[in-house]
């Protein structure tokens, strides 16, 4: 069974809630974590999407290097990790332009996927990204009980990818319906909560019926010992932090039980021009 493997590269104090200059005080811990995925894609003969913060991409650029060096595909996640529909269209085109400039000068290579922070897009914002240059979108999750996604009226069984603009390709997360309601499984913090058995036959549910998948996951997910700066309420610290000690295993597990590949190989129909991964090694 084959799904689309995505990391949205932030750290563990990457909020849209926290501004960038109190970003600057706090520790960057994810080294470790991007360097435990790119090892355990390299065991499985995987290659993966990796959805870039501008911010992080200018501390770190020897990260990202690294992560396409490695034959995997280095997609925008924006600049400073603030939800598209609070910034006005201006402000987002700036965002979104700052990190594509970043991120291509640090790979010589054009970027063309996009992710927005939390999947916070809007109908005006897919008009941006193709305005700068971008071909396909990775934000959209059918309509869920999740306040912070965007709603879009996306049917759960969709196939991906689909044009939703002329020019730009929609790649949108799953979700599992029950009762009526659109329940996210993408991965994430819902990666971490669910039992890995639970995840795994709704996968495979989903693959059956939508003949898709797309995968995410951060990683603070794999970062156990992360401060613990948003437990402000029982709910919070239950969706940020449930599930940290077992999530390396979790992932180990779903690595070798489904053939994971970047979005620009798992969609072939978005074109080359989607692909600045380097040629992944021969397994065979």
């Amino acid at each position: 069974m084959r799904m689309a493997f995505t990391v949205d590269v932030e750290d563990w104090f990457c909020s849209p809630d926290l501004s960038l200059s109190e970003w600057e005080g706090h520790e960057i811990r994810l080294e470790k974590p991007v360097h435990q995925i790119l090892d355990l894609l390299d065991e499985n003969a995987a290659t993966g999407t990796f959805f870039a913060l501008g911010w992080i991409a200018e501390r770190r650029p020897d990260l990202i290097k690294e992560i396409h060096r490695r034959g995997h595909e280095i997609a925008s996640h924006g600049y400073s990790h603030r939800l598209v529909y609070q910034q006005s269209p201006q402000e987002f085109k700036q965002d979104i332009r700052m990190s594509k400039d970043i991120l291509e000068n640090i790979l010589g290579s054009e970027v063309y996927g996009y992710r927005a922070p939390c999947f916070s897009m809007t109908d005006w914002g897919l008009d941006l990204l193709i305005e700068e240059g971008f071909t396909y979108d990775s934000s959209l999750i059918p309509n869920t009980f999740n306040k912070l996604y965007a709603k879009f009226d996306l049917p759960a069984s969709d196939a991906i990818p689909f044009k939703i603009r002329d020019g730009l390709w929609e790649v949108p997360l799953p979700v599992y319906r029950v009762s009526g309601v659109n329940v996210p499984w993408g991965g994430g913090g819902y990666f971490r909560i669910y039992p890995y058995r639970l995840f795994s036959l709704g996968a495979r549910s989903i693959l059956r019926k939508r003949g898709s998948f797309v995968f995410y996951i951060h990683p603070y997910d794999l970062d156990p010992h992360q401060p613990r700066i948003f437990n402000t309420s029982k709910l919070n610290s239950i969706r940020r932090y449930s599930g940290l000690d077992a999530a390396y295993d979790k992932l180990k597990a779903l690595l070798a039980d489904y053939s994971c590949m970047s979005i620009s190989r798992y969609c072939p129909q978005i074109g080359g021009k989607a692909q600045n991964e380097r040629k992944i090694r021969n397994y065979s």
